[in-house]
């Protein structure tokens, strides 16, 4: 433990600047040549810790990375980051990294980079101050560059390497309160598209089938949907409809935001969505629905609760009383978990993420970096005891 957090403190002004020059890069989802640039900067620290790293080359998005170091013994385990933020171009020149009053702001500074360059510091630790499991386990890191648009090209990508792997670290941030992530709900995505009869709004409303009004009614109803005691939330976000205010609307869209705490409730949610679609209150209209859950339920099991229990020890030895809890965020975690016990929210503490206001507590990237570093020393121990 000792030697451990000596290291990493030493290394605290080193993370911060690391830190500062990632989140300096814009590497917002479709900015590629900047999601690139912060793969070339993660890439260089991999290979610096003796990983081998692959890129998985892309089009739309920037590059995925995939780093590989064998290690002694059978036991395998995977770490997952994001690359990419929520932020379009220019934005890290016009509010780049700082520290003010004991907090780092900056674009995805939370989520995720300061995750990330926690994960690499940490495995720096363990490799300089000679740790067995640095030698003996078999490590996977991906770094992704789609999480904010829900990983459609890389997600085969992390669950060919959970189904490897004896468990899985994901680095995405703290909750606000500090804690570890337990349990994620599902997330899902739908798209109803209305469609109607246009007509002369004043001269002859009669013949018209108003496509938004009929939109309005499956608004009401999809939201009714919502069900706080269970978890399950829908909310419809995104509208639009119609062309010009003296025409009767044809058509009419809508986008769907759908989070669930289990399979079941996904599958009612589902068969009832489509229930909506498939009525009218407004005669002659029609519907169609599209979509569905796009990153399943991350549960919590007797295994996945080991891991975490491991995590808190490790927090224990550094006074730290270490919680882990539900969020309705969705994350890669929900894939791994599909197919290894999963720990997700091991980056450092902060708030108000995908906004101009995103922060990371400063004490907590040294802090989490000791936590994962710990929890590691231990894992093969862990691990050992989940075959039993």
């Amino acid at each position: 433990m000792k030697k451990l957090t000596e290291y990493i403190d030493g290394r605290e002004a080193e993370m911060l600047a690391f830190l500062e020059k990632v989140v300096n890069i814009d590497s917002g989802t479709h900015d590629k040549a900047g999601v690139d640039a912060v793969g070339e900067l993660l890439s260089g620290r991999l290979r610096q810790l003796g990983f081998q790293v692959e890129r998985s080359p892309q089009t739309q998005y920037g590059d995925h990375l995939v780093a590989r170091k064998l290690g002694k013994g059978s036991r395998r385990i995977l770490f997952v980051g994001h690359m990419d933020t929520v932020f379009p171009a220019g934005t890290a020149a016009r509010r780049p990294f700082r520290i003010e009053g004991g907090r780092a702001y900056g674009p995805g500074v939370l989520d995720m980079k300061g995750g990330d360059v926690s994960l690499l510091y940490a495995l720096e630790a363990l490799k300089e101050t000679g740790s067995r499991f640095y030698g003996e386990v078999s490590m996977t890191v991906i770094f992704n560059s789609d999480e904010e648009v829900l990983s459609p090209t890389s997600k085969t990508i992390i669950e060919a390497e959970a189904k490897r792997a004896d468990s899985a670290c994901v680095f995405e941030p703290a909750r606000p309160g500090g804690e570890y992530v337990a349990r994620r709900k599902g997330v899902g995505k739908y798209y109803l598209t209305v469609h109607g009869r246009a007509a002369h709004a004043g001269a002859q409303p009669e013949a018209g089938r108003s496509a938004v009004g009929e939109l309005a009614h499956k608004i009401i109803a999809i939201h009714g949907l919502t069900d706080f005691g269970t978890g399950t939330t829908l909310n419809v976000g995104l509208v639009k409809g119609g062309e010009r205010s003296n025409v009767v609307a044809e058509t009419a869209y809508a986008e769907i935001d759908l989070r669930v705490p289990d399979i079941g409730e996904a599958a009612r949610v589902d068969a009832r969505m489509r229930e909506i679609a498939g009525s009218s209150t407004v005669p002659d209209t029609t519907a169609e629905l599209s979509g569905g859950l796009d990153f399943p339920p991350m549960v919590e099991t007797p295994a996945s609760r080991k891991l975490l229990e491991a995590v808190q020890a490790a927090g224990r030895q550094l006074g730290l009383d270490l919680k882990g809890i539900l969020t309705g965020g969705g994350s890669d975690g929900n894939h791994t978990s599909q197919h290894t016990p999963t720990v997700d929210g091991m980056g450092p503490k902060g708030s108000e993420t995908h906004s101009d206001r995103e922060f990371i507590e400063v004490a907590t990237l040294a802090e989490r970096t000791k936590v994962t570093a710990l929890f590691l020393d231990l894992w093969p121990t862990v691990i050992e005891t989940l075959d039993r």
